[in-house]
């Protein structure tokens, strides 16, 4: 198999998008919480070892989760349907979102490639995340660590401690070590399923699971002390003012 062939970097969506017949070969949709629901075209999340069904609080994790399990590739990565790694920021046309033969050119000297770091103003990771959303579920994260791998809480810790932090959970990397970094955080998030009762939850604060894999991720790259190649992220939908805008809001939560 050609070399830029075996680069799959899925693009998780739940509905159809404009831009999903335009993508290079190597960006390939996946339908994340397919279960049940109708065929749009796309490769889905419902089929060979998955957890499709529970996408309402796993989020795009789902289509992490599928690849992790079931792809073939050498290198894989996921990214959104209104968010790719680019070169530059805010390419709505998707120009400069990354090829096959970047991304191979880039892990010959970086074990990932990531989005910029946000930064989050005031708050640090911790103080944000309990701002959104449920400090309970932090703590139970943390626990989760401290029982499974309590060689990684030292990372945890100091990355609450933070006032930058990876989101989306988007990432390119070898298969490896994405495999590697998969195994890790689903025994978390299991964990942290097992011991947590969202039935009270609404359906906003009910994506816990996606939530914290934004989080854990920068644990897991601090861990490895991975070197990280970082990348804009592009938005087919949001212009600079919106963005600013929407930081603008988040930050101030």
């Amino acid at each position: 198999m050609d070399r830029l062939e075996n680069v799959k970097i899925y693009v998780a969506a739940h509905k159809p998008f404009e831009n999903s017949g335009k993508l290079p070969k190597e960006y390939i949709p996946i339908q994340v919480g397919g279960k049940g629901k109708d065929e749009i075209g796309f490769l889905r999340d419902d089929t060979g070892d998955n957890i499709s069904e529970k996408n309402g609080s796993y989020c795009e994790l789902t289509g992490l989760y599928w690849f992790w399990k079931n792809s073939d590739a050498d290198v894989v990565g996921l990214c959104h349907y209104r968010r790719y790694l680019s070169s530059r920021p805010l390419d709505r046309k998707l120009r400069s979102m990354l090829s096959a033969e970047k991304i191979l050119d880039i892990l010959k000297t970086k074990d990932i490639i990531l989005p910029k770091k946000v930064n989050l103003g005031r708050k640090n990771v911790y103080e944000h995340y309990c701002a959104a959303h449920y400090e309970k579920d932090l703590l139970t994260t943390r626990k989760a660590i401290e029982t499974l791998y309590p060689e990684f809480l030292d990372d945890f810790d100091a990355v609450m401690k933070e006032k930058k932090t990876y989101q989306c959970n988007m990432f390119i990397a070898k298969k490896t070590l994405a495999d590697e970094y998969c195994k890790w955080l689903f025994d978390v998030l299991a964990f942290v399923e097992e011991n947590t009762d969202i039935s009270g939850y609404d359906r906003v604060q009910g994506r816990i699971y996606g939530y914290l894999g934004e989080r854990l991720i920068n644990v897991w790259v601090r861990h490895k002390k991975l070197s990280v190649c970082e990348k804009w992220f592009a938005s087919t939908e949001l212009t600079f003012k919106a963005v600013k805008t929407a930081m603008k809001d988040k930050l101030h939560k």
